[in-house]
């Protein structure tokens, strides 16, 4: 076999795959959502992990004190061994805020992720039935309380929605917010289809009782990263409890890093969850991979001259065409906020894929701070 028919191999089947998933997330998109009850107000953690948050940290506070959420509820703020002010900062508001409950994350972490170290310190100490997350650098809607309760039904374990990464000036940011839209699809279409595949700390909540019946973070406390992916699967394997995607709410968080040195060790941690799926996910994420490699080796055989890839472009053209209807879905009303900077994300995940993600699973990033 020549390497051209190699590539092209690759681009079908792995086009095929692509396509396949990413009309298999459409499909899940424009499923409908139950409705939530909001006649139910069990009682809710709301736990922020924080390491050297300084700057950010009070607009996320005062997001959460905007909440209307008429049942019991607290916030857990967890200082994650800070080096900076978070911990005053986080002192001042317990005095100030008698629903706030300030806590500090011991120097010797329990798991190879510090983060989820830090939350387990804050789930502890957490009085609710229902945890909630976010990060300081988020800033939830006043309803995000209110309505992630509602979606707890008897029978749901975990509930998880999206969370917008505003675009900020540059042009990487923006670049960056479009890419997160394309993960936000990820997680709602199948979440939809009743197979998770994604989902983000910055907007997730679960049973505290689901918690400690999976064994808490235990069971992927050797694993960096994860706390929201990882967790969300353990919860999946124990099969116990449904997950339901909450669309009726979006947490903005604040712009991606504008740093690339930033960029590429987050790219690499977010990259490297994948290594660790299994069965259905683990095919299709070796499909996918399959299909960025012979995108790449073809774009690289071309500019060396080859003249025998007619398959690459209508291959690739579709998967355009693929990508921004699911990107259409997920940003209705912003057609003209995400189209013009559709192209460049299309070039750029080549790289990202067959690159930083082997790189991510052989633990190449730094693990922030």
């Amino acid at each position: 076999m020549s390497y051209v028919e190699l590539i092209q191999g690759l681009l079908v089947g792995g086009g095929a795959v692509y396509i396949a998933s990413i009309v298999w997330l459409v499909r899940g998109l424009y499923r409908p959502e139950v409705e939530g009850d909001e006649g139910v107000s069990p009682s809710l953690s709301i736990i922020v992990a924080a390491r050297n948050e300084e700057a950010v940290l009070e607009g996320c506070l005062e997001a959460l004190q905007k909440q209307d959420y008429m049942g019991e509820w607290e916030v857990v703020l967890v200082d994650d061994r800070s080096e900076d002010k978070t911990g005053e900062i986080g002192t001042d508001w317990m005095n100030r805020w008698d629903r706030l409950r300030a806590v500090r994350a011991p120097d010797n972490t329990v798991f190879a992720c510090p983060k989820k170290s830090a939350l387990a310190v804050g789930i502890a100490s957490a009085k609710g039935e229902i945890l909630l997350f976010t990060d300081a650098d988020c800033r939830p809607p006043p309803n995000w309380a209110r309505r992630t309760a509602a979606r707890f039904a008897p029978d749901v374990g975990l509930v998880a929605g999206h969370a917008h990464t505003m675009e900020g000036h540059s042009l990487i940011q923006r670049v960056l917010s479009v890419e997160n839209s394309a993960v936000g699809a990820l997680g709602a279409g199948s979440f939809a289809q009743g197979r998770p595949l994604s989902c983000t700390g910055r907007n997730l909540a679960y049973r505290k009782s689901v918690y400690d019946a999976v064994g808490g973070f235990a069971p992927i406390g050797h694993m960096l990263g994860g706390d929201d992916v990882y967790f969300m699967r353990l919860v999946a394997k124990a099969g116990r409890w449904k997950m339901v995607w909450n669309s009726g709410v979006v947490v903005d968080s604040l712009p991606a890093p504008s740093r690339w040195r930033a960029i590429i060790h987050q790219k690499m941690r977010h990259a490297a969850k994948g290594g660790h799926y299994r069965g259905p996910a683990l095919i299709l994420g070796a499909g996918v991979y399959a299909f960025h490699l012979g995108l790449g080796a073809a774009l690289c055989a071309l500019g060396l001259g080859a003249s025998s890839l007619e398959v690459l472009w209508p291959v690739w053209f579709a998967r355009w065409g693929v990508d921004a209807f699911l990107l259409y879905r997920m940003r209705e009303g912003d057609l003209w906020g995400w189209l013009k900077y559709f192209p460049l994300v299309e070039v750029l995940y080549i790289p990202y894929v067959v690159l930083l993600a082997p790189a991510g699973r052989l633990g190449l990033f730094r693990w922030k701070s």
